[in-house]
């Protein structure tokens, strides 16, 4: 049953052209730019990925076998964690003419996802009531903390006593023989329920915040891979770490924060395989990147590329050696990311099946542009060694094609940004979530608007108009040197994220309210963005000198650039510093469990919304059987279904938002006041502008014990 808030998550679809392909470099011995991470720094990303990968692939595959326990997916993760990080772990000799910049900008790195975690970790949401896809995540991964499958066998109970109960809820969908399944992908749960195994409710709701924290880590290297001077990688990861929307999926329970993990830190293992040869950091890489599968529907977006690009590695290899490590190197991030794909396709397709055939169209279109990047790659082996015209053409014309594709990508980005939502108003399904916040704004109410048009402007709202300009001419500047100076790093992340970066910007396929759709952007377009902005500010940094000003100025400058990346962004958060979904209702739900007990059964009353979003959370949180009533009952039916609970050894509550509900469906009884919460720091909803404010939100609850007739 879906959420009146459209609980039910959306993909984007692939438009023609979604294979567009760019050369590779050959492949080099070469160590990459001159300034590396430093070591310590690449270890550790290595160890936490091979962690996340190890732990979540093996709790998501006991949990879909119905064998999920934490011992064994502790354990699978230590040994996971030790093999990968042993095949993987970085490994190279000091370079004693490196510089003190890395170091210090890594340094600065940490102390930034330290402090991310720390904010976001203080003020981190406790979405316990399923009426959005946070709430879904946190009571599945409750619910994983003391069950070992992912199915919840509510039905069966509550049909032997009687037709009047409906165990559906928003977030789960029913399945044959009473069973509920949670929506979407579950390695979020996993990773949720690993969190809360091993601190309890409050690290599980953190969790978000200390992968959002490892994520901008990731960002950060596969940054650096671009941009020489890694201060302003780190004033562009910065900017991302203090936007609203990064803060936002950190939050709350969103599976947003794994998937950026897993991408980026994927790019960056892959980019490194290619360059130092190293065919356990592809295996690791080839992993991450397909475990992107286990975390969203969409992610195969994120691997449609990667076919044309092994094509093109193969077709620009100098040597028979180079072209031999190609191969290898193919077959084992082939190796790595299959089984990855596999275990998250079959999650969702036979742990999920409805929330899968009500996208399975969407999902279609991205199978679609997947085959397409093979039939590319065949191709262009087969076909492009016999086109020699075509090969000196193309080379003759590099500088030229160059710089047409950048000044097309340049202004089209522009065009999107300033003309688009002038001259398009896209249209859609109507969307009630739309209609209704139109009618608070005074909008002209009008649900089948999806506002597509307006993606740049959300952009521009949320890192500020420099940021935008400089990642609009950064893309044009990695685009012309993509094609005229092939290098790994910009052609796979120009590939992978910028092709991920243009679809949600054509078509992002989500509810248009603001923070809510920003999160469709979070894995890839603002990583992306923000790292393209870095360099452009990096190439004009290199100009400075041949304008005639001397390095203490151009140092000054490019300093005053790199605390203006960050100011917006920023300043745009400071007056929303301490938002927070459903602050306080933990402590209703806990109180509630208190008050009925571990030996109970709850029912939830009709024209009561507590019956769509909190029948599961009684499950997870209580550990208690609970359903809805389809109508009124009378007092004396009651009494014989609490004594038929009874015979089981549980009490029969009713619970409900206010004491007239419960009393309107269930005469008779005596409702008494179990707990409240308001919370007034939730952000607005709101279409017209970026969310800059509060609102409050209220959970109440009643409770009537029903005696046994």
């Amino acid at each position: 049953m879906a959420s009146p808030d459209h609980v039910v998550d959306d993909v984007v679809g692939v438009p023609r052209g979604s294979d567009r392909i760019v050369e590779p470099p050959p492949v080099s011995r070469s160590a990459g730019p001159p300034d590396l991470l430093p070591l310590w720094f690449e270890r550790g990303l290595v160890l936490v990925v091979a962690a996340v990968v190890s732990a979540g692939a093996a709790g998501l595959l006991l949990a879909f076998l119905g064998y999920f326990s934490i011992l064994a997916v502790l354990t699978a993760g230590a040994l996971g964690t030790a093999l990968l990080g042993r095949l993987a772990w970085p490994r190279r000799r000091p370079d004693p003419d490196a510089g003190r910049s890395p170091r210090l900008a890594a340094l600065g790195m940490c102390l930034v996802a330290l402090g991310f975690f720390a904010w976001n970790g203080v003020d981190a949401g406790h979405y316990v009531s399923v009426d959005r896809d946070p709430g879904v995540y946190a009571v599945a991964g409750k619910w994983l903390t003391s069950h070992d499958s992912l199915g919840v066998q509510a039905g069966l109970t509550w049909a032997a006593k009687g037709s009047e109960f409906d165990v559906t809820s928003a977030g789960m969908y029913p399945e044959p023989g009473g069973r509920l399944e949670f929506q979407f992908n579950h390695l979020a749960p996993v990773l949720f329920a690993i969190g809360g195994a091993v601190g309890g409710d409050r690290l599980l709701f953190v969790t978000p915040a200390l992968l959002g924290a490892l994520a901008l880590c990731a960002v950060y290297a596969a940054g650096c891979r671009l941009v020489r001077r890694h201060g302003l990688v780190l004033a562009a990861v910065t900017a991302l770490a203090v936007s609203v929307p990064q803060m936002a999926v950190a939050r709350d329970t969103y599976s947003e924060t794994s998937a950026q993990l897993l991408l980026w830190s994927g790019l960056w293992l892959l980019v490194t395989a290619y360059e130092r040869r190293r065919l356990g950091v592809a295996l690791l890489g080839g992993m991450a990147m397909g475990a992107t599968m286990l975390s969203r529907v969409d992610a195969l977006v994120y691997l449609v590329p990667l076919p044309a690009l092994a094509a093109l590695a193969l077709l620009t290899a100098r040597s028979g050696r180079d072209r031999r490590f190609v191969l290898k190197m193919c077959g084992v991030v082939v190796l790595g990311g299959l089984p990855m794909t596999l275990i998250g396709t079959l999650d969702v397709v036979y742990r999920a099946g409805n929330y899968y055939l009500a996208l399975s169209s969407q999902v279609l279109l991205l199978r679609v542009g997947f085959t397409a990047s093979v039939l590319a790659g065949v191709g262009l082996l087969l076909l492009w060694p016999r086109w020699q015209g075509l090969q000196g053409w193309v080379e003759r014309r590099r500088s030229g094609l160059g710089t047409i594709l950048a000044g097309m990508a340049v202004v089209g980005l522009a065009l999107a940004w300033s003309v688009r939502p002038a001259l398009q108003h896209p249209r859609g399904v109507s969307n009630p979530v739309t209609m209704t916040t139109q009618a608070l704004e005074g909008l002209q109410v009008d649900g089948h608007r999806t506002y597509d048009e307006q993606t740049m402007v959300w952009m521009a709202w949320y890192l500020g108009a420099l940021v935008l300009v400089a990642a609009i001419i950064g893309v044009g500047l990695l685009l012309s040197r993509a094609v005229r100076r092939p290098d790994p790093a910009v052609c796979l992340l120009l590939a992978v994220a910028g092709i991920g970066t243009a679809l949600y910007l054509i078509k992002p396929q989500i509810t248009p309210t603001q923070i809510w759709a920003t999160r469709r952007f979070v894995p890839a377009a603002l990583p992306f963005l923000v790292l393209a902005a870095a360099y452009a500010l990096d190439s004009a940094a290199d100009l400075l000198p041949r304008l005639g000003l001397g390095r203490a100025k151009a140092r000054a400058l490019t300093f005053g650039m790199a605390v203006a990346v960050v100011a917006f962004p920023l300043g745009t958060t400071l007056p929303v510093r301490s938002f927070e979904s459903q602050a306080g209702f933990l402590n209703v739900v806990n109180a509630t469990c208190d008050t009925i007990g571990k030996k109970s059964a709850v029912v939830f009353v009709p024209d009561d919304r507590l019956r769509l979003t909190m029948p599961q959370t009684m499950r997870s949180f209580c550990g208690v059987p609970a359903s809805q009533l389809s109508a009124a009952l009378t007092p004396s039916r009651m009494a014989a279904i609490a004594g038929a609970w009874r015979a089981e050894g549980r009490t029969l509550w009713v619970l409900g938002s206010t004491p007239e509900l419960i009393t309107k469906s269930v005469p008779g009884v005596s409702p008494v006041f179990v707990s409240a919460a308001q919370n007034v720091h939730e952000l607005t909803e709101s279409i017209s502008r970026p969310a800059t404010q509060y609102r409050s939100e209220l959970l109440e609850v009643y409770a009537a014990r029903i005696p046994a007739g």
